[in-house]
């Protein structure tokens, strides 16, 4: 009984240390960190439940910093895929509401994307920025490997969740 009260303890002394580092980076102005996941979304940020097959599992690991900077929403994204050194990623970010129906690629409206290309230990880092739209209530990240052999991306990762954006 006394070993699972210290355990208790020890782990409730662990969660409020990553907790406040991400509150501390909102409150010092450095915008909301999101995790990338290894999911798929439609445009609208509901989660596609039949995933096609990808060639190269979601084995990275990756964040955005999501902030604002006067009417322009600004995501700093941080990727490190360490089994595929050396490759391109395209990195979008996407305003949200937007109908499941709406493409949400490179040119389309309430997008702005750029390139991420990892180092030799698979690591790399990528602004996108946009002006926010009329409407727009929140932001999401998608980072993605380009498949020459299908419109479906070779890899990809994608916010956990949307984050609010305000003008």
């Amino acid at each position: 009984m006394h070993t699972l009260t210290r355990l208790g303890t020890c782990t409730a002394a662990i969660i409020p240390v990553a907790a406040l580092a991400i509150g501390t980076a909102a409150a010092e102005g450095g915008g909301t960190t999101v995790v990338l996941d290894a999911k798929l979304r439609r445009c609208d940020f509901s989660l596609v439940s039949t995933s096609p097959k990808v060639p190269h599992p979601g084995l990275g690991t990756g964040s955005a910093v999501v902030h604002t900077a006067g009417s322009r929403v600004v995501a700093d994204v941080h990727l490190v895929d360490a089994p595929e050194p050396g490759v391109h990623f395209d990195v979008g970010l996407i305003q949200v509401p937007r109908p499941a129906s709406a493409t949400c690629g490179p040119g389309d409206p309430g997008t702005a994307f750029t390139g991420l290309d990892t180092d030799g230990a698979g690591s790399g880092n990528a602004t996108v920025q946009d002006s926010i739209r009329p409407g727009t209530t929140g932001v999401w990240v998608i980072v993605q490997q380009p498949n020459p052999h299908s419109q479906n991306p070779a890899e990809f990762y994608t916010s956990e969740f949307v984050v609010p954006a305000r003008a």
